[in-house]
């Protein structure tokens, strides 16, 4: 690799132009990072909603839940299933691997999802969405205005909200405590019977009455002029007003409803600080960045303020946080970079030589910066927790390469080919060293679950870190060594060279030879540091036995005390929040939750060290089997400390009475110290619940355990509706219509909506008092279905055939009847006129008989008198006849008038008769069913049933949650143990355990894997290093003691052993062999110049002690300001991990300067007696063998002596 040095100096001006443009972009990279706390350790995920109105628990399961597990069970890659199924609600979880391709997967969830859908009840409403129900929201705002609450609330979810939902990044956006109307039309249940109304058709008529309907268009004088039918809903009273039909004609719905103006049923009521307030909740995508959140979020509120007359204050926001941890971070990275350079000022006393090794530091990182960008890795506190580990790691080669030129240049002022050869001399080593480093670090790329999330951008940073410093080592450091001589010092190199003719040949000739190299640097005079350390260091090379003694003694206590670390997983962020519950009290009404909350929220803000309050109380529309708990989150002053406040906060709670009904817990940010999960499985609900009790009694006694609480509630009362299938379907009802009309009847009907005074409203349709639980549902009228009405027309017409059939048959019998009269009146008639006729001739013969003689006429006169007479008799009878026949005409004519009267009313008659006849079949056609209750086709009860039912992998489960004291995840974990110990489960029950120690065991287990194959790749490049197994194996053996310190550390200071200390202890292992590599180095070539061991030992130690105990106070000063946490940011992460590295550095550095010396030693030792012996052997064979040729014995051989000779044919160690 010198010619890289070589091509350097021999171009030092490009070189420096390369190195100011790599500063530049460096700088840039760094300002465009991504920010963010931490990488994603929340599983990739998705959760599927089923909601089916009215559906008990046990129904969802068989309806929705285990129809979506199946389908589920058919995609490939998911590493769980989880449900947990509720009244009407069933949520489904599916969890896959980091490696799984996040969209290409939930695509896959989706078609299967779709595929079930057939399978789920009609009315379900399936819903497929990323990420985790639970997921903790990147932002929460408290929202006030000083205008109208509910045009602010509408403001908000208008003009507000959908500009922060295209905030990218941002899945989901929601407002929360807003308080909106609707109008409630409540059916009188008395009037609805008596007056017999379907509410079919109270629907009908505010649909078809709520909105003015637009008619077109028609041409006028002023133009195309709207036509518009109804005057639409301007009032209440309006609606109140509105007709309905009903079977006796049409009546108004304020006949038998209330209408009125009513608030709806919220799910959950919001209040800041005891004041109701709307809290808008800002959820995060997977991978998005909650900085950007933040910023973009809070730029869009910020602009909205103003014409809003609003103020928006954060309650949970993540950014600040984040930015100040990196802040923090660098600002520790920037002492640590001050100490380091101090470090190196102090060894090499030299400014000149201080500058060029510093330069190496801030070159590297720029260089890691373009990387990160480049690798799409974000600034985290992992990757800036590597970034500050590596200011003491990526100035070792820099050290190592300029101490060695200015070691040289004390004999001589250096020459661009002294430079070359002062580098090749160390080149080996340090690329070993880093290489050995580097490898460390490559088994974390196959690591996956939440340490691969972790920890791949760590070694990543660190990997690029250091390769970026190899490289300036190497070019950069050259050049800057050359350059930073005097002029008069470069003009005496020149004019030494010219004198001595120098050239590269002779150079690389001169400095080839190991000898004088050897020579050279042997007898280079001690300086101060060297003599006061030989001293110590030489004493124990002498007593190896001793040494090592107390060495073996040291790694075992060590060991012993190992077990007293308690262990976590990733520690505490530093952004806690504490979380208040109110458990529920005996009733479950609103305005009684929100009556305790009260008190709560006073004592809380009066607590020490509380900023605000956050209060979610659970509001009337809160589904059943929900919890009914009171939330509140305390948000801490800045400098507060969670520890600190939450015992204030339960003292003040235990004032408020009856403490057992708080629960008071402390979580992270990060969720890295959430609490263990117990998982309880088996399929019989009974002994599911009861060994879940007797695990949560007993882990509650355990003082390790923080908090315990099982999401198996006690039974709630559930009102159970068994339908009659034949009473339903003989009135055409089934199960889901029953089910949805008592649900219309619960939480009312949807009737569309309406404008009042410039706001729009729901219009609902519901039973005017559904309270009093299963009497209530048992009195719910059900909807006429239109079997009923075909039912009821059906028999209308009938009744209309029957009174028709009635009606004629009287007709009939009236018309014999009249027929019957006529003719006994004609008979009767007959008879009289009979009588008549025989009277008139009986006294036409007595006329006859009894006729007058009539006397002839006497006289003229008197005949003229009779003539008269007669004349005028006959006048007479004539006269008497026209009278008589006038009367008969007037009789007839009369009778004929009569029989026209008697047709005409008899028409009359038939005509209402048929009009009568026609409005009956009309009214007949419209008759509607009659409303029956639920009672009438349903045997309405009260049960006490489970209010959920969570299961996994299609198994019931009962989810034990136990969240650990003061983040002693590793007690918590051996009480755990204890309590499944002690409680005898029933048959058929089996428990496993999740959460934060299942993680843990798996991070664990990984890395210790990881950790084998770092070290044998260590080996391998140990190996190809040295070209032999020996001194490797001096290396191997030595690592274990290097863990002494970092134990130590860890015991010291009270720091759990976590992912960042394991971390710690990786990086150990590529730092132990890093600084005896480049001892080990050394003292190989003085042997090869022909030193002795022993001195060749004691100067290679000598000549390397300086660089050793430079590189490796540089890293530990440099590590100082994490490990005190001086600014405590990312201090859960940087803390352990810089413990860790310091106490391993401490033991390692000791160890490479007085163990691996020894063990060297010991070994070459071995190795040369062996040799002694192989070669006193073949001395006495070859002494034989002169000795039998002179005695003239040619028959003699001496087997096994081409054995014995191959390993005098060994080369020299090199």
């Amino acid at each position: 690799m010198t010619f890289l040095t070589r091509a350097s100096l021999a171009n030092r001006a490009i070189v420096c132009l390369i190195t100011l443009a790599v500063a530049a972009f460096g700088l840039i990279a760094m300002s465009s990072l991504r920010q963010e706390l931490m990488p994603s350790i929340t599983q990739p995920g998705a959760y599927i909603s089923v909601d089916s109105t009215g559906l008990s628990p046990d129904q969802m399961v068989d309806l929705a839940t285990e129809p979506v597990e199946d389908a589920l069970n058919g995609v490939s890659g998911l590493t769980s299933i989880t449900s947990t199924t509720t009244t009407g609600s069933a949520q489904v979880a599916v969890t896959w691997p980091f490696e799984l391709d996040a969209d290409e997967t939930l695509r896959a969830i989706k078609a299967a999802v779709d595929g079930v859908k057939s399978a789920l009840p009609k009315d379900a409403g399936v819903a497929v969405q990323s990420g985790s129900a639970a997921d903790i929201p990147a932002m929460v705002l408290s929202a006030g205005s000083s205008s109208d609450a509910k045009v602010f609330a509408e403001s908000l979810e208008q003009n507000v909200l959908p500009k922060v939902r295209a905030v990218p990044g941002v899945r989901a956006a929601t407002l929360q405590g807003q308080e909106s109307q609707r109008i409630e039309i409540s059916l009188r249940t008395a009037d609805v019977d008596r007056l017999k109304v379907d509410p079919a058709a109270v629907l009908s008529t505010l649909q078809a009455n709520a909105e003015v309907v637009s008619a077109g268009q028609i041409g006028s004088d002023q133009g195309e002029v709207a036509v518009n039918v109804g005057p639409g809903i301007e009032s209440v009273d309006a609606i109140g007003a509105l007709p309905v039909q009903i079977e006796d004609g049409v009546v108004l719905i304020k006949d038998f409803a209330d209408v009125t103006l009513k608030s709806e049923p919220a799910g959950s009521i919001s209040r800041v600080n005891g004041k109701a307030a709307l809290t808008i909740q800002v959820m995060a995508a997977i991978g998005a960045n909650a900085v950007d959140i933040s910023h973009g979020v809070t730029a869009i509120l910020d602009e909205s303020a103003a014409s809003l007359d609003a103020e928006f204050v954060p309650v949970f926001d993540q950014a600040p946080f984040i930015e100040q941890s990196i802040e923090d971070l660098s600002t520790e990275g920037g002492l640590g970079l001050l100490f380091a350079v101090i470090i190196i000022f102090a060894f090499l006393r030299s400014w000149r030589s201080t500058v060029i090794a510093a330069v190496s530091i801030p070159l590297s990182l720029l260089i890691t910066m373009i990387a990160l960008l480049w690798t799409d890795n974000t600034l985290n506190i992992f990757t800036l927790a590597a970034l500050t580990i590596a200011i003491g790691r990526v100035v070792d080669d820099s050290i190592v390469v300029i101490e060695n030129i200015n070691r040289h240049a004390e004999r001589r002022v250096p020459t661009v080919e002294d430079i070359v050869a002062s580098v090749k001399q160390v080149a080996g080593a340090i690329i070993a060293s880093t290489a050995t480093t580097i490898a460390v670090f490559l088994p974390i790329a196959f690591v996956s679950g939440v340490t691969g999330q972790l920890f791949r951008p760590f070694s990543i940073t660190v990997t690029i870190a250091l390769a970026a410093s190899l490289v300036v080592a190497l070019t950069v450091v050259p050049v800057l060594a050359y350059l930073f001589q005097s002029p008069g010092a470069r003009r005496r190199a020149a004019a030494q060279a010219a004198l001595a003719g120098e050239t590269s040949a002779s150079s690389d000739d001169r400095h080839s030879d190991a000898r004088e190299f050897a020579r050279a640097e042997m007898a280079a005079p001690e300086d101060r540091l060297q003599r006061g350390s030989m001293s110590f260091l030489g004493a124990t090379h002498r007593r190896p036995v001793i040494t090592l003694s107390a060495s073996v003694v040291v790694l075992l206590a060590t060991f012993v005390l190992a077990t007293q670390i308690p262990t976590d997983f990733l520690g505490e962020s530093g952004q806690q929040s504490i979380t208040v519950e109110q458990k529920p009290q005996a009733s479950g009404s609103v305005e009684e939750r929100l009556a305790a909350a009260e008190p709560v929220e006073r004592a809380l803000k009066k607590v020490e060290g509380v900023e605000s309050v956050l209060s979610t109380i659970p509001g009337a529309a809160v589904r059943a089997g929900e919890k009914k708990v009171n939330t509140f989150e305390v948000a801490l002053e800045e400098k507060a400390k969670a520890a600190e406040v939450q015992p204030r906060i339960e003292r003040a709670l235990a004032e408020l009475g009856e403490p057992k009904t708080f629960d008071v817990v402390t979580a992270s940010a990060s969720g890295a110290d959430a609490g263990i999960e117990l998982r309880v499985l088996g399929n019989d609900p009974k002994a599911l619940a009861g060994a879940s009790e007797a695990l949560v009694a007993v882990l509650k006694k355990e003082s390790s355990v923080q908090k315990v609480s099982s999401d198996i509630s006690g039974e709630q009362p559930v009102v159970q509706v068994v339908v009659d299938p034949l009473k339903a379907a003989a009135l055409g009802f089934d199960q889901q219509q029953i089910a949805t009309a008592i649900t219309a009847a619960l939480n009312g009907t949807p009737a569309g909506s309406v404008v009042l005074d410039g706001q729009e409203r729901d219009l609902v349709v519901r039973t005017a008092d559904v309270s009093g639980g299963a009497e209530a549902v048992a009195a719910t009228v059900l909807p006429v279905t239109p079997k009923q009405t075909a039912a009821a027309q059906k028999a209308a017409m009938d009744q209309l055939e029957a009174e028709q059939k009635q009606k004629s048959e009287e007709q009939r019998a009236e018309a014999e009847r009249e027929v019957d009269k006529q003719i006994a009146d004609t008979a009767s008639q007959r008879s009289d006129l009979r009588r008549q006729l025989g009277g008139l001739r009986a006294q036409f013969g007595e006329l006859q008989a009894s006729a007058p003689v009539v006397p002839e006429p006497q006289s003229p006169e008197q005949q003229a008198a009779i003539d008269a007479e007669t004349e005028r008799q006959e006048q007479i009878a004539s006269m008497a006849s026209a009278i008589e026949q006038t009367e008969a005409g007037i009789e007839a004519a009369d009778a004929q008038l009569t029989q026209l009267r008697e047709g005409q009313s008899e028409s009359a008659a038939q005509q209402a008769e048929a009009d009568r006849m026609a409005e009956a079949q009309r009214a007949a056609g419209e008759v509607r069913g009659t409303a029956v209750r639920v009672a009438d086709v349903a045997t309405v009860t009260e049960e006490m049933t489970a209010p959920s039912i969570s299961r996994v992998g299609g198994e019931r489960v009962a989810t034990i949650t136990v969240t650990p004291k003061d983040g002693r995840l590793d007690a918590a974990s051996q009480a755990l143990d204890a309590a499944t110990a002690e409680v005898e489960l029933p048959d058929g029950v089996r428990y496993e355990v999740g959460g934060v120690a299942a993680e843990q065991d798996e991070a664990f287990g990984q890395l210790g894997l990881a950790m084998l194959a770092a070290i044998a790749l260590v080996l391998l490049v140990m190996v190809m290093t040295f070209r032999n197994l020996r001194q490797p194996t001096i290396l191997l053996i030595a690592v274990p003691f290097a863990a002494t310190g970092a134990i130590l550390g860890l015991l010291l200071t009270g720091t759990p052993l976590g992912l960042p200390a394991l971390i710690g202890l990786l990086m150990l292992i590529g730092i132990v062999v890093t600084n005896a590599i480049v001892l080990l180095d050394l003292v190989n070539k003085l042997r090869e110049g022909g030193a002795d061991l022993d001195a060749a030992v004691y100067h290679g130690t000598r000549l390397r002690l300086r660089p050793i105990l430079m590189t490796a106070t540089a890293t530990i000063f440099a590590l100082l300001p994490m490990a005190f946490g001086i600014t405590g940011g990312g201090v859960f992460i940087s803390r352990p991990l810089a413990i860790v590295v310091i106490g391993g550095l401490i033991s390692s550095t000791l160890l490479t300067l007085i163990l691996v010396p020894i063990l060297y030693l010991l070994l070459e030792r071995s190795r040369e007696r062996r040799m002694a012996k192989r070669a006193e052997r073949r001395a006495r064979r070859e002494n034989a063998l002169l000795e039998n040729k002179e005695s003239g014995d040619d028959d003699v051989q001496i087997f096994g002596g081409d054995d014995d000779r191959e390993p005098a044919r060994e080369p020299e160690q090199r």
